[in-house]
């Protein structure tokens, strides 16, 4: 990942209310259309971060594909930051609607989460047609769940994909919501970028028993069987980490300007032109 720009340093007091302003701005004018809207507890929401590692190896293959994005929460809004390019998604909680920003392409998109909950039914509709075991399980998913409740340990066991999750639980519930209310459009949106890949499919059954028990996934573990778990098959191994830190640094004020900036001067095209320029050509 690349770090913010230099900055010269300010006081602990500046910095957040600099952070306020700034969240304000990413929201991308949206807060003047709620600012009618009586206020809610959103307002003593502190804001934090998530570091995550993604490591993706195919068929258990030793070496794989590393992926680090941080994630930032503020007031309404959550910043995505992907991997060494600083690509950049926003989601902004009161309108529901994410913006992609690509600094390469230097061009943006948006999407709403009505438009991908649509799709994701008519992908269920194509799934459903499919009519095969691994099809009927992704409509349905049914794990085998176990756990250690000493260490936080959770187990979700099936043909098709096993999930082996460190977790730990979340002190503050304004944190936890936030937080699990990404994660849940996040997977939803992931399945919208990537609709011929299914996995989000199954993470969406996990994702609703942690948030649920409102258990933070500190470690994930998860082995795809794309055939079926048998004696001599190879799996995918997809391992990710998770860190929260409870503030914001003067590192991430650097990336929100960036993002900031990006929002402000890059055009905004449709998602079809965006997939076409940004996403379909990467291998």
């Amino acid at each position: 990942m690349t770090s913010g720009s230099p900055r010269k340093p300010v006081s602990v007091f500046s910095l957040f209310f600099s952070i306020l302003l700034l969240f304000g701005a990413v929201s991308l004018r949206a807060e003047e259309d709620a600012a009618a809207s009586p206020p809610d507890d959103e307002a003593s929401l502190s804001q934090f971060r998530i570091d995550n590692v993604m490591t993706i190896r195919k068929e258990g293959k030793e070496d794989g594909v590393r992926v680090a994005t941080t994630t930032l929460f503020g007031q309404g809004v959550v910043i995505d930051f992907i991997g060494d390019n600083d690509e950049v998604i926003i989601y902004n909680r009161k309108t529901k609607t994410f913006t992609l920003l690509d600094p390469i392409h230097r061009v943006q998109t948006e999407l709403t989460l009505a438009e991908i909950d649509e799709f994701i039914a008519s992908l269920r509709t194509f799934v459903a047609e499919k009519k095969d075991p691994l099809s009927n399980f992704l409509l349905d998913p049914k794990f085998d769940v176990t756990r250690s409740d000493e260490a936080g340990e959770i187990s979700f066991a099936s043909k098709w994909y096993e999930y082996f999750i460190e977790t730990r639980s979340f002190d503050d519930p304004l944190l936890s919501d936030a937080y699990f209310e990404f994660i849940n459009v996040y997977t939803k949106l992931n399945l919208y970028l990537n609709p011929g890949v299914f996995t989000p499919m199954a993470r969406m059954a996990v994702n609703d028993l942690l948030t649920r028990e409102k258990r933070f996934p500190a470690k994930i573990r998860l082995i795809l069987y794309p055939k079926g778990k048998a004696l001599f098959a190879k799996p995918d191994i997809i391992t990710s980490e998770h860190k929260i830190i409870r503030r914001l640094a003067e590192e991430d004020l650097g990336r929100i300007v960036r993002a900031t900036h990006f929002a402000e001067q890059f055009p905004k095209i449709t998602f079809g032109n965006y997939y076409q320029t940004v996403i379909q050509p990467q291998p």
